[in-house]
C-alpha cells in the first residue's frame, strides 16, 4: 500500500520546483512535408524486365487436331478447329506436353495433390532463371543512382519480393526458393499474390511500387509465373478446351526501384506514376477461378467480351482525367492478350 504522508511531501516538493518553458525545437520538415517532398523527388521506375518460357513448344494447328480427336470431344470437332484458328497463335510454350499420349491419357485422372507436385517442380528453375536475367540487367544501371545506393550489388539491395501466381500454390512457395538459390539477403520480405487472374501482375507491380515510394532505397523483385499446362484436362467441357487453346505457359520478372522522374525518363526507365484497381459492378463473373478435385480451373463468362467493351472506356476516362490526361495523349496501350475478342473489344470500347 502507498503511504499517502510520504506521497503528499513529495507533491509538495515537485510544485516547489521552478517552472522551465521548453526550448523549441523547429525541425526543417514535419513529417507530412516530409512525406510530400519524398512522393515528389522518387517515383517508382521499372528498372529492367525479363522473360522465360519452358523448352517445349506445341504447335497450336497439331494441338487443335489432337483435342479433335478425343472421343469425349469429337461432336465438337468442327468448333474445335474454328477455336484454335481464332486464337491467331502460331505456338505455344507449355511446361507439359500436351500433345504427348500420356498427358492425354492421364489428364483426367491427375489430382490437385499431383499437379501441384509437378507445378514446384516446373516452377522453380524457371522462376530462378527469369529472376537472374532481371537482377542481372537491373545490376547495370545501379551505379548511375549513387544518390540513393551504396555498393554495387544489385542483391544487397533487393527487400521484397513479390510473387505473383494463379495455376498453383506451395508453402514454402517459390519466393523462398529463390531468396536461396539468387542468394538474396535472408532478411528479404515476402509477399504472394494469388488466385488474382489477369490482373494479378498489375497488383504485383502495385506493392512493389507502393514499397519503393515508402522506402527509396530498396529495390523489389517482382516474378509473375503461370503454367497452366499443369492444370490441362480435356474431357467433355468446352471451357476447359477453350482456355486451353489460349493460355501457354511462362515466367516475368521485373525489378522496381525509385529515382527522380527526369532521371528515369533519361535512362529510358518505365516510370509507374500511378494505378487503380476498378471493380465494375455486375461483372464478377466475367473469370472464375476454382480448385477441383483434379486441378485449378478457369471458368470464362461467354459475357466477358462485352464487359470489356462496355465498361473499361469511362473508367480509364476518369482515371486519365485525374491526371489532366486523355487518351489522346498515351501512345502506347499495354493490354493483357486473353483472347482476340478481348483485344478487340478493348480498342473498340466506347
Amino acid at each position: 500500500m502507498m503511504n499517502t504522508q510520504t506521497t503528499l511531501v513529495m507533491h509538495n516538493e515537485v510544485n516547489n520546483l521552478p517552472v522551465v518553458k521548453p526550448t523549441e525545437i523547429k525541425a526543417k520538415y514535419n513529417a507530412c512535408e516530409l512525406g510530400t517532398i519524398r512522393l515528389k523527388q522518387f517515383l517508382p521506375i521499372i528498372e529492367s524486365i525479363a522473360t522465360g518460357t519452358p523448352d517445349n513448344i506445341v504447335r497450336q494447328s497439331d494441338a487443335a487436331e489432337l483435342v479433335a480427336n478425343i472421343p469425349s470431344l469429337e461432336q465438337n470437332r468442327s468448333r474445335i478447329d474454328k477455336l484454335y484458328k481464332n486464337t491467331r497463335i502460331d505456338t505455344r510454350h507449355l511446361a507439359v506436353n500436351l500433345l504427348s499420349d500420356e498427358a492425354i491419357a492421364h489428364g483426367h485422372s491427375q489430382t490437385i495433390q499431383s499437379r501441384m507436385q509437378m507445378y514446384q517442380e516446373f516452377a522453380i528453375p524457371l522462376a530462378e532463371r527469369v529472376a537472374k536475367k532481371a537482377l542481372l540487367s537491373a545490376s547495370k544501371s545501379i551505379k548511375t543512382n549513387n544518390h540513393l545506393y551504396s555498393g554495387t550489388n544489385i542483391k544487397d539491395h533487393i527487400r521484397l519480393i513479390v510473387f505473383v501466381s494463379s495455376t498453383g500454390f506451395v508453402a514454402p512457395g517459390i519466393d523462398t526458393e529463390l531468396i536461396k538459390s539468387l542468394g538474396l539477403r535472408r532478411d528479404t520480405a515476402r509477399v504472394t499474390v494469388n488466385f488474382m487472374g489477369c490482373a494479378a501482375a498489375m497488383n504485383g507491380l502495385r506493392v512493389a511500387s507502393d514499397h519503393v515510394r515508402a522506402n527509396p532505397t530498396h529495390k523489389v523483385l517482382v516474378v509473375c509465373l503461370e503454367l497452366s499446362s499443369i492444370n490441362a484436362v480435356f474431357e467433355d467441357d468446352m471451357n476447359d478446351v477453350i482456355i486451353h487453346s489460349i493460355f501457354g505457359d511462362g515466367c516475368a520478372a521485373v525489378v522496381v526501384g525509385a529515382c527522380q522522374p527526369e532521371q528515369a525518363i533519361g535512362q529510358g526507365k518505365v516510370v509507374i506514376r500511378d494505378h487503380l484497381s476498378y471493380l465494375v459492378e455486375d461483372t464478377e463473373d466475367g473469370i472464375v477461378l476454382g480448385i477441383r478435385d483434379n486441378g485449378i480451373t478457369c471458368q470464362l463468362s461467354r459475357q466477358l467480351p462485352d464487359y470489356i467493351k462496355t465498361g473499361v472506356n469511362p473508367i480509364i476516362e476518369r482515371f486519365l482525367a485525374s491526371h489532366e490526361l486523355t487518351k489522346e495523349n498515351i501512345d502506347l496501350w499495354a493490354i493483357h492478350p486473353g483472347g482476340t475478342r478481348i483485344i478487340q473489344n478493348s480498342q473498340d470500347s466506347s
